[in-house]
């Protein structure tokens, strides 16, 4: 999934429009789940506004945090296959996989 501090609308339509992906997108507009994680570049948006940073974190259902990229631009994303070994990773007794 990801977060974005967009509205629910704009969200899906830069994602689906810019990076041709379709997910579940969760809408963050106070940036509270945004700056829990330490995702926020202060004053680099327009007018001195803060941005988040585009970051794929690896969180488990505890909410520890298992591996971050952050990415300079939309395109420098992982891809699903890279994600998917992530995960592969840090998975229990993944070294018997």
């Amino acid at each position: 999934m990801a977060i974005s501090v967009d509205d629910r609308e704009h969200a899906r339509l830069v994602w689906e429009k810019v990076v041709d992906r379709q997910f579940t997108i969760l809408s963050d507009p106070e940036a509270q789940v945004i700056r829990a994680y330490g995702l926020v570049h202060s004053s680099a948006g327009k007018e001195g506004q803060d941005i988040a940073l585009d970051t794929t974190l690896l969180v488990d259902a505890d909410g520890r945090e298992h591996w971050r990229r952050v990415s300079a631009t939309l395109p420098d994303i992982p891809s699903a296959d890279e994600i998917l070994g992530r995960i592969r990773e840090s998975a229990p007794n993944s070294s018997s996989q």
